[in-house]
């Protein structure tokens, strides 16, 4: 059963998911890695050149494609996957089908707007401040994210430590 990672971006989908992997011996994937590797370019790219509805649809496919190896693994999908048509249906499938479980790493805007200031490589979606474009988008993204999860984490104030111990225990 693969463990996927849903959330906002700077939510730690990631760190959290590569330290999980390695705790429990499984392999990581990182969707927007292998996401950026199927368009050919990295996600700012993407973004500017083709658009939101490209990168979304490469999302998807990469996505099925993931959920589709056989070997367990931790899977960090992109803050916006869920919204890609196409995907929520196929998390939801895959987990009512007892192929996955999907965990929702939740934080506050104004601390996912300070975990990613100045991070390169991370395309704004909008023209908001940090904190602002962080609120709309879990507004936006919250209830297609709560629908999906089998468990919420917080992330404020907590160390990886703990939030891995948490991601660890939905698969023990």
């Amino acid at each position: 059963m693969h463990l996927i990672l849903i959330g906002l971006r700077g939510s730690g989908k990631s760190t959290a998911g590569r330290a999980t992997a390695d705790l429990v011996s499984r392999p990581f994937i990182d969707l927007d890695e292998r996401t950026e590797a199927f368009c050919g370019s990295d996600a700012t790219t993407c973004f500017k050149e083709r658009g939101e509805a490209a990168w979304r649809d490469a999302e998807t496919a990469v996505l099925q494609l993931a959920l589709d190896e056989t070997t367990p693994s931790i899977i960090a999908l992109g803050g916006g996957t869920p919204t890609a048509p196409g995907a929520a249906a196929m998390l939801h499938d895959a987990r009512e089908g007892g192929r996955i479980k999907i965990a929702w790493l939740n934080g506050t805007p104004a601390n996912l707007a300070a975990r990613i200031a100045g991070q390169p490589g991370r395309p704004a979606l909008t023209d908001l401040e940090p904190a602002e474009e962080m609120r709309m988008m879990l507004e936006r993204r919250g209830p297609i994210f709560g629908e999906l999860a089998n468990a919420r984490i917080e992330i404020d104030d907590r160390p990886r430590s703990a939030v891995v111990a948490d991601l660890v225990s939905l698969i023990s």
